[in-house]
């Protein structure tokens, strides 16, 4: 196994509760073990989402270079960003912010 950097984690009830379970089931066989799936999963939506950026969203950027009348609005762009990101995340859940 390659070597591990031990970090302590605090969690809400219904986290600590969903790990626990995830575990007891033999899914995983560790909480460390369900963490490290959970982190996967999203490198894995943050890949993605850069990934979508930059064929979607860059392009439009490109083409509005000349001026902000040549393209679409911030707003828009804002919103379908997180319209994409509603969509990997799952309807109700939401990015925390940092």
């Amino acid at each position: 196994m390659p070597q591990v950097m031990k970090r302590c984690v605090a969690l809400p009830p219904e986290q600590a509760h969903f790990v626990d379970t995830m575990v007891a089931s033999g899914a995983y066989e560790s909480s460390g073990a369900v963490m490290r799936a959970a982190l996967r999963a999203l490198q894995a939506r943050d890949a993605a989402m850069e990934r979508w950026v930059l064929a979607q969203v860059v392009p439009v950027l490109g083409a509005m270079h000349p001026g902000p009348a040549a393209g679409l609005p911030d707003d828009y762009l804002r919103a379908a960003v997180r319209r994409q990101e509603a969509v990997w995340l799952g309807e109700g859940t939401q990015r925390t912010k940092m």
